[in-house]
């Protein structure tokens, strides 16, 4: 089997990064809000198109497979400390921080290792140290067992965690390992089984799932958890969507390994109450119309400045680990 990465993939990681941005954006920094029905309907249509893009990262992670294993976490631990260290030294110089701060033990998770704010990374984290457990079950298992497995595990997660807000499986809406692995084996099966009627009717799932998930916000019947069916089967028909095509591209390869970084830079623990001050300022200064086509700009921006900070990190830790092995 051919594993090796193809742009169209990448490209795909790229308009997930952005629909992150988008969405913290639309409701997350200033609020859900509104100030006519109709920013009520595009705030729920912009939030519906674009929050299946975290599944959907986790599921890429998936369909390729992590093999490095925990070779890769001290990687992800520096460009976490990258994004957080350095502005907060900053911060504290400037008075942004009390050195207080760090005198207990929250403080320093907050603005360290960023807090509840790189929940993402943290769990993704978890992931790299479970996946090797998890590609060792999968290869030990037939197809049967494990799509049994598969749909076992999520029938417990649309009851407990989606019906009944229940905390008891340790899902927690989707921010939670539990939840990363459950996308992993998802997207492992689908990889190495495939799905014919998946293959034929993506594009259909993702307008019916959109859509639903819009129309449902929008009067308030459902929310935004991740183990939402509806936002899940969003990010499946994202991958399906994608898979087709098979192009190269260095450019968007070379562009798509700053997609965490843009992640780790717009929710830094020392800089989100000014992103937040300012979005809301522009929100209510220009009105959402305005505001979101700005968010949108901002948002490549923000992007295009990961890159180029993703490319300094990785430099740096390859001269650091160089020096160290002398």
């Amino acid at each position: 089997m051919n594993t090796l990465r193809n742009s169209s993939i990448e490209l795909l990681r790229i308009i997930l990064i952005l629909m992150i941005l988008v969405e913290h954006g639309n409701m997350w920094f200033v609020g859900s809000g509104f100030t006519s029905e109709s920013e009520h309907l595009a705030k729920c249509i912009v939030e519906s198109v674009c929050i299946g893009s975290v599944n959907a990262f986790v599921l890429i992670s998936g369909w390729f497979g992590i093999n490095s294993g925990l070779r890769k976490i001290p990687a992800l631990a520096f460009m976490l400390l990258f994004c957080t260290v350095p502005i907060l030294i900053v911060g504290l110089i400037a008075g942004w921080v009390p050195v207080d701060a760090l005198k207990s033990t929250g403080g320093i998770f907050e603005y360290i290792f960023g807090g509840n704010a790189y929940w993402f990374v943290i769990d993704y984290i978890g992931l790299v140290i479970i996946a090797p457990i998890l590609n060792h079950g999968i290869k030990a298992i037939d197809r049967k067992k494990l799509g049994t497995l598969i749909l076992s595990a999520y029938a417990l997660i649309l009851l407990y965690d989606f019906i009944f807000r229940a905390p008891v499986l340790g899902t927690e809406g989707g921010y939670s390992v539990i939840w990363f692995g459950f996308l992993y084996l998802l997207a492992r099966y689908m990889r190495l089984y495939g799905s014919e009627l998946l293959d034929r009717h993506c594009v259909l799932l993702l307008i019916a799932s959109v859509t639903a998930q819009a129309v449902l916000f929008y009067f308030g019947f459902i929310g935004l958890r991740y183990t939402n069916p509806l936002i899940l089967a969003e990010a499946v028909s994202l991958i399906f969507i994608f898979r087709k095509w098979n192009f190269h591209s260095s450019a968007i390869n070379y562009a798509a390994t700053g997609c965490l970084m843009a992640y780790l830079l717009h929710m830094q623990p020392v800089l989100i109450p000014y992103i937040r001050r300012f979005l809301i300022t522009e929100y209510t200064t220009h009105g959402y119309w305005l505001y979101i086509t700005e968010v949108l700009g901002l948002s490549i921006g923000v992007f295009l400045i990961a890159v180029m900070l993703d490319k300094m990190q990785s430099s740096l830790r390859k001269q650091i680990v160089k020096c160290w092995s002398r």
